[in-house]
C-alpha cells in the first residue's frame, strides 16, 4: 500500500518558510495570520523582518532612503520605534543653528537639508542658498514689456541634480503660446545626462497682447507639470496645463489640458501618477497623471466651502521617492523612511477669505463613489464638500495663530506643527504644538486626541496634539519639518538688523 502524506499546512514548515511566505503580506494581514494559531503568533513575533514590515504599516511609512550597509534590519527596527515613541511628549532637540543676512521668502526642508531662496524670474536669477539639497518652486507673475523679451523662470531639485529653466516667449500670436524648457545638471552646470534636449512647447496659454504671464512649475521623479496662464485675443483668462516626461524624449509637446476663465492658483504632485491643483473657484483638480504620453486627465474637481483669488497649497512641493532619494548618503541613525502617499495631509490657504484647511490626501487615492458627483455640474466632474469635505479634512480656527498668520505653521507628512503665543506673555514669544492626523497615532491616543467639529464649517478628521513646553524669544518667521527634522527660523535683531536665524531640530 503506498504511504499516505498528509496535507501540508503553513504552520507545519520551518521557521524560515513561514517568514518567507509571510514577508509577501500586508502588515495587517501578517497580524491576522498570527492571531490565528500560537505557533504562526511566535513565529511572527520572533521576525525581526516580519516586525519591521508590520512597524512600517503601523507607522503609514515607506522606505525612502537607501539604507545604510552598515545597518542591520534590527537597527532599523529599534531606530524606528524609538522615533514613534520620541512624539509621545514632543520633545525636540535642538542640534544645529546658523544665520543669514536676508530674510527669505521660500523655506524648505527634506531629508535633514535645508534651502531658503527668495524667488525670481529674470534671466540670471539665482537662489540666496543655504544649503541646496532639496527643491524650491513658486508660483510667479511675470510682467511682460510692450516689446516681449524672452523672460526666464527656474526651478531646483537638487536630489534629482535637475534645474528646470523655462523661456518665453518662443512665440506670441493670437493662435497659441510657445515656450522653450531646457534641463540642467546643478552640479555640472551642463545639460542634464537623462533630459534628452531642450523642448519647444505650444499651448493656448495667452496671446501677443498679454500684459503678464503666470507661470507654476512642479517636478516628481520623471514628471514634469508646467501651468502657464494669461490673456487670449479678448482679452479673458485662459491656460494651458503640461505634464509630460522630462526623461522620455520623442513625446508630442502639445498635449495639455486648456483651460478658459476659472484660473489654477498653484500645482502639487502627490505621486508622479496623480497631481492636485487649486483654482480660483474653491476646487482642488486632481488629474491624472500615470500615462505621460496622453494629456492629464481630468478625474475629478472637489469643491471647497470658501474660495478666493488668493490660495496656496502649503505641504513639500515635492514628496521624495526611492527614485529621488537613491543617491542620498544617509547615516544609520538618520531617518531613511517617509510619511505614505495617501496618509499625509495637505494645508490649503486662503488669503481673502482668510482661512486655512487640512486636508486627507487619502481622499485623492479612493475611488470616488458615483453618487458624489454633482451631476448639474458642466462635465458632471465635481463632487459636493457635503459629500467628501466634513471627514476628510480640518478648519483650522483663527485664534490658533494668534499673531500673523503668514507663518505660523508647518507641514510634514501626517504631522502639522503650529505656533501660537506663550501664555500671559504680551511679547513675540511663542511656543510649539504638535498635531498629528496618522490614524495610526490617533488611535494609540498620544496626546490630546481631538474628533469633535469645529464651528464655523463643521470638519471631523481627528487628530492628536502635543505641546511643546519650551518658549521662543524671538519674533518668528517661518516653520518647515518633514518626517525627522524641523527648522524654526526665526528674525532677531542683531547688531541692529534684522537677520534669519535656523533652529534645526531632530524629532
Amino acid at each position: 500500500m503506498p504511504s499516505r502524506i498528509g496535507t501540508p499546512t503553513l504552520e507545519g514548515m520551518p521557521d524560515e518558510i513561514q517568514c518567507h511566505i509571510l514577508g509577501f503580506l500586508s502588515y495587517n494581514e501578517i497580524i491576522r495570520c498570527a492571531l490565528t494559531c500560537l505557533t504562526l503568533y511566535n513565529t511572527v513575533k520572533c521576525s525581526v523582518e516580519l516586525q519591521y514590515i508590520i512597524e512600517l504599516g503601523a507607522q503609514r511609512l515607506i522606505e525612502v532612503h537607501p539604507r545604510s550597509p552598515t545597518a542591520s534590519l534590527a537597527d532599523c527596527l529599534t531606530i524606528l520605534r524609538k522615533k514613534a515613541n520620541a512624539w509621545n511628549n514632543f520633545k525636540p532637540i535642538a542640534t544645529d543653528a546658523f544665520r543669514v543676512k536676508t530674510l527669505c521668502d521660500l523655506n524648505s526642508v527634506v531629508h535633514r537639508n535645508i534651502i531658503s531662496c527668495t524667488p525670481s524670474v529674470h534671466v540670471d536669477a539665482a537662489s540666496n542658498t543655504v544649503d541646496i539639497k532639496t527643491n524650491s518652486t513658486c508660483t510667479a507673475k511675470v510682467v511682460m514689456n510692450p516689446n516681449p523679451v524672452p523672460h526666464t523662470y527656474r526651478y531646483m531639485d537638487e536630489s534629482q541634480d535637475i534645474e528646470v529653466i523655462i523661456t518665453f516667449p518662443i512665440d506670441a500670436d493670437s493662435d497659441g503660446f510657445k515656450y522653450r524648457i531646457s534641463f540642467r545638471s546643478i552640479s555640472t552646470g551642463e545639460e542634464h545626462p537623462l533630459s534628452h534636449g531642450s523642448r519647444v512647447v505650444g499651448g493656448r496659454a495667452a496671446c501677443s497682447e498679454a500684459q503678464f504671464i503666470k507661470i507654476a512649475v512642479a517636478v516628481f521623479d520623471d514628471r514634469l507639470a508646467v501651468y502657464i496662464a494669461g490673456l487670449d485675443e479678448n482679452r479673458g483668462p485662459c491656460w494651458s496645463l503640461h505634464v509630460l516626461s522630462w526623461q522620455r524624449p520623442g513625446q508630442a509637446d502639445d498635449l495639455c489640458v486648456i483651460g478658459d476663465g476659472t484660473e489654477l492658483l498653484d500645482i502639487r504632485f502627490l505621486v508622479k501618477e496623480k497631481l492636485i491643483a487649486l483654482s480660483t473657484d474653491g476646487h482642488i483638480h486632481l488629474y491624472d497623471t500615470e500615462d505621460p504620453s496622453k494629456a492629464p486627465r481630468l478625474h475629478a474637481r472637489f469643491m471647497m466651502p470658501v474660495h478666493g483669488k488668493l490660495g496656496v497649497f502649503d505641504h513639500p512641493s515635492n514628496f521624495h521617492s526611492a527614485t529621488s532619494c537613491a543617491d542620498l548618503a544617509v547615516p544609520v541613525d538618520h531617518w531613511i523612511w517617509a510619511t505614505n502617499p495617501a496618509d499625509r495631509v495637505i494645508s490649503v490657504t486662503w488669503a481673502d477669505p482668510s482661512s486655512m484647511y487640512i486636508v486627507s490626501a487619502r481622499i485623492f487615492f479612493m475611488d470616488v463613489p458615483s453618487t458624489w458627483f454633482d451631476a448639474t455640474s458642466e462635465d458632471g466632474r465635481s463632487v459636493k464638500w457635503s459629500s467628501w469635505g466634513p471627514q476628510n479634512s480640518r478648519l483650522v480656527p483663527d485664534e490658533r495663530f494668534g499673531m500673523q498668520r503668514r507663518c505660523f505653521f508647518g507641514v510634514g507628512g501626517s504631522r502639522v506643527v503650529w505656533a501660537g503665543p506663550v501664555a500671559d506673555r504680551s511679547d513675540s514669544s511663542f511656543q510649539l504644538y504638535m498635531t498629528d492626523f496618522n490614524p495610526s497615532v490617533v488611535a494609540r491616543g498620544i496626546g490630546q486626541v481631538v474628533r469633535g467639529p469645529t464651528t464655523s464649517v463643521s470638519t471631523y478628521l481627528p487628530f492628536v496634539e502635543v505641546a511643546h513646553d519650551i518658549a521662543f524669544d524671538a519674533p518668528l518667521w517661518d516653520i518647515k519639518l518633514d518626517e525627522e527634522t524641523m527648522v524654526v527660523f526665526t528674525r532677531p535683531t542683531i547688531e541692529s538688523e534684522w537677520k534669519m536665524q535656523a533652529d534645526v531640530f531632530e524629532m
